[in-house]
């Protein structure tokens, strides 16, 4: 990730490993993506000390929307909004490049920014969608929701599809027997099984609006889907909106046998050949440092996301703050204590391992940038 994001041509990037008699580290927090941006950010900033130029006016003069490392565009590269809209909310501008020149108190004053890039995944995904005889819309995926609102999410796209309320519509979902969805991971479960769903909802539209045009002195004989609405469990004529079958009736008709489809969503591998994909977003934070004890206290924070379209503003939010409180574990409270003779770490658990508390989490704000993208599904 670290090369994907400043095209200087004079720039090394080169990383070793070495094998050492310890335990293999594994993915957690991000696999790879913020430890192998924290060098590139570190020498931005350095970089930004020697030059006198502020770190922000560094990335900017430095910003591109190619990918360098790939040398294609990005299906949609909204950084700079991330970074323009970030700074406002935060302040910037008010940051003195003088080292040691803000304080507070007792405390010094320092502001730092920073960059983050990931990828933007689509996975294949099957889902099985169907109109129960209660007019209920039932989709089955074997996708989990290990806490970042999938549930919440799968059914308000499969709500706005159908023109369902939320209650209506239910998700069934965690179980290796039902259509396949990619694992957990990767920030890729909303545009990969999401895109299943959209997909399996227009077919069910087809084949509901087939039905009802079967039906007896149906309006709805020589109807095509853009003649018509889908509302309330309904189906709507668009121009006379007194004309409507409930889907109920339609699966009444139907001698109450369900309607149902199973779909499946893809990335359309052609299509981005030709380019490199992904979120990106920028960090602003204010840290005070005790001028006699040296502990440093993050005191707030503000995050820009550049993530295409945001389903769920709350559920997003609601990740982007995890990931801010992570970061802040990270840099101030995570520590691996290992014993050097037999090369074990001795503090595997939460008692010595440390995370932050309610206490240590500032301020926090989150910003998603607008941001098109139909390139990517």
């Amino acid at each position: 990730w670290s090369h994907r994001l400043y095209p200087a041509p004079n720039t090394l990037f080169e990383h070793n490993i070495v094998p050492l008699d310890v335990y293999t580290p594994m993915d957690m927090r991000a696999p790879g993506g913020s430890t192998g941006l924290h060098a590139i950010e570190c020498a931005m900033d350095e970089l930004s000390y020697k030059l006198n130029i502020d770190p922000l006016e560094l990335r900017l003069i430095n910003y591109s929307d190619m990918d360098p490392s790939a040398k294609k565009p990005y299906t949609s590269k909204a950084l700079r909004a991330c970074y323009l809209e970030a700074a406002e909310k935060f302040g910037w501008d008010k940051r003195s490049q003088q080292t040691g020149s803000m304080s507070r108190g007792n405390k010094l004053i320092g502001y730092g920014m920073a960059t983050g890039i990931w990828d933007a995944f689509q996975f294949p995904a099957r889902v099985e969608a169907m109109i129960s005889a209660e007019g209920k819309l039932i989709l089955n995926n074997a996708t989990t929701d290990i806490g970042t609102g999938t549930l919440t999410v799968m059914t308000q796209i499969a709500a706005d599809e159908l023109g369902l309320s939320m209650e209506d519509v239910e998700f069934q979902y965690g179980d290796s027997k039902k259509p396949f969805s990619m694992f957990q991971g990767g920030s890729a479960i909303t545009s990969s099984t999401g895109v299943a769903i959209v997909i399996a909802a227009k077919a069910l539209r087809k084949k509901l609006l087939k039905k009802a045009g079967e039906m007896k002195d149906s309006p709805f004989k020589k109807s095509e889907e853009r003649d018509i609405l889908f509302r309330n469990g309904n189906i709507y004529l668009k121009n006379d909106l007194n004309k409507f079958v409930a889907f109920k009736d339609i699966i009444s008709h139907n001698k109450g046998r369900v309607i149902k489809t199973t779909n499946m969503g893809k990335p359309h591998m052609l299509k981005l050949k030709n380019y490199s994909l992904g979120t990106h977003s920028a960090c602003f934070v204010e840290v005070e440092v005790d001028k006699d004890l040296g502990v440093v206290t993050v005191t707030r924070a503000v995050t820009a996301v550049a993530a295409a379209k945001i389903i769920n503003p709350k559920t997003a939010r609601s990740q982007i703050l995890g990931s801010m409180i992570w970061g802040l574990s990270k840099a101030l409270h995570e520590e691996t204590i290992m014993d050097t003779r037999l090369g074990k770490y001795i503090n595997a658990n939460l008692g010595e391992y440390h995370i932050p508390v309610h206490a240590d989490v500032c301020k926090m704000d989150v910003i998603f940038a607008e941001e098109k993208d139909d390139l990517i599904n």
